[in-house]
Formats: structure tokens, C-alpha cells, sequence
């Protein structure tokens, strides 16, 4: 599976259910999200379709601990050996392999049948994995001459965005928000008005490039489009 180019040095990988994101650097290969099991397959042909191998991937950053972002990540540290990045939060949820805390549905009809028909059936534990590192709101992570781990909750309480300087401005949005033709509020949250503000505060920085996990990326303006959108 070859991956798709979001930026000279961004690319997204389709994975099941969700799309995950490679950083290529000097320092190796970073990954953004670690999908369901069986998505390190996916990632892994990607990998070798970009002409590197599997143990370059040295890092994953995870933005939280739901089994579509999290329940995949025995699988990568097995085949990479990768340190992992994780809000202390959502790794002790990760540690336990625990899928969620108390959630309620995101506003609209489409996000309550959502929740009933495919939230309440999801996996409510995965197998536990150790994280390595847990990076406090707003630090500098040394992967891909730094990454910063942005402190987005509402979504999950240890929810993190990650903004990446390279090519004119990367934003990994981890479920912060949707963006299947529009950008949309997430589907469930453990406080929707802690994530209605995670989403003005990213809007207050600067970016070019958004990267969804659920919906189509944003490239060029992606900052813009936030503060039109959220305020």
C-alpha cells in the first residue's frame, strides 16, 4: 500500500477505520497513531513503499487511548521497537488497556446513532503496553527536530494534538475534530466544552497543514480555516 503524500515530508497511511501519519526526517521515521490491530501491516507497506524499513519508525506519538488510535500499538512496538509519546492521562489508560472513561455523544443526531452503532460496540479493553515517555502540555518532543505535544482535552481527558514546525507547519489533530467535507466537532467527549475550547486555542497558533485523523487533510491555511470555523 503506497502512502498518501500530505506534504514533502507528511504522509497519511489508510488504515482501518482511521488514517495514521508518518513524519520522515533525518532522524528516521516518526508515527501518528497506532489504529486498531492489524494496521502496523498497512503502515509496514507503506514504509517499504517510501524505500525505508520498519525499524526506522523510532517513535510514535499517540494522541489518546481510544482502541481505533491506541489498540494497535502492541503490534508497532513489537515490529519497531519505537518509544512512545503519550499525555500522562490517557497513557495510564494505555498501561491498564482500558478503551474509555464515562463519554457522552457530541451534539446532532448523526453523532448519537454514531455512538450507538459503533462506539458502544467497540473493544472496551486491548492488549495493556508500556509508554514511554509523557510529555507535559506544551514541551518540545525530540522527534523530527521537535514536535510540540499540544494539551487538547474534551475528547479524552488526556487528548493531544501535535504540532510539527516542518513544512510550513504541521498540525496532527488527533480526534479534536472531524473533517469528512467540513470541519465537524468529534463524535463523543468526556467534556464537550473543555473540547469546544481545545479547538479555539489551536486556532490561536499558526499551521498550513491540518492532518485528520477521521476526514480528509487540510493543506495551506489549515490556521485559518480553524479560527473561521471555531472562533
Amino acid at each position: 500500500m503506497k502512502p498518501n503524500q500530505v506534504t514533502e515530508h507528511v504522509f497519511a497511511v489508510d488504515a482501518i477505520a482511521l488514517t495514521v501519519y508518518l513524519i520522515e526526517s533525518a532522524e528516521g521515521l516518526a508515527l501518528v497513531d497506532a489504529g486498531f490491530p492489524g494496521t502496523m501491516d498497512r503502515v509496514s507497506e507503506a514504509v517499504r513503499a517510501l524505500g525505508r524499513r520498519e525499524d526506522e519508525i523510532r517513535d510514535v506519538l499517540l494522541t489518546h487511548c481510544h482502541p481505533d488510535h491506541a489498540s494497535g500499538l502492541a503490534e508497532v512496538k513489537k515490529a519497531t521497537g519505537a518509544r512512545v509519546w503519550m499525555h500522562p492521562a490517557d497513557a495510564a489508560m494505555v498501561r491498564a488497556g482500558r478503551s474509555f472513561r464515562p463519554w457522552k455523544p457530541g451534539p446532532g443526531l448523526r453523532n448519537w446513532l454514531f455512538a450507538q452503532r459503533v462506539v458502544k460496540r467497540s473493544p472496551l479493553t486491548y492488549e495493556a503496553v508500556d509508554v514511554d515517555c509523557e510529555p507535559g502540555p506544551g514541551e518540545t518532543i525530540p522527534v523530527a527536530g521537535g514536535v510540540q505535544a499540544l494539551s487538547t482535552p474534551g475528547h479524552t481527558l488526556g487528548h493531544l494534538a501535535f504540532l510539527w514546525p516542518g513544512d510550513g507547519g504541521v498540525l496532527f489533530t488527533g480526534d479534536v475534530a472531524l473533517n469528512h467535507g467540513k470541519m465537524t466537532l468529534a463524535s463523543i467527549y468526556e467534556d464537550e466544552a473543555l473540547g469546544r475550547e481545545s479547538l479555539r486555542a489551536l486556532g490561536r497558533l499558526e499551521f498550513e497543514t491540518a492532518c485528520f485523523a477521521h476526514g480528509a487533510p487540510i493543506v495551506g491555511g489549515a490556521a485559518a480555516e480553524f479560527r473561521r470555523v471555531w472562533g
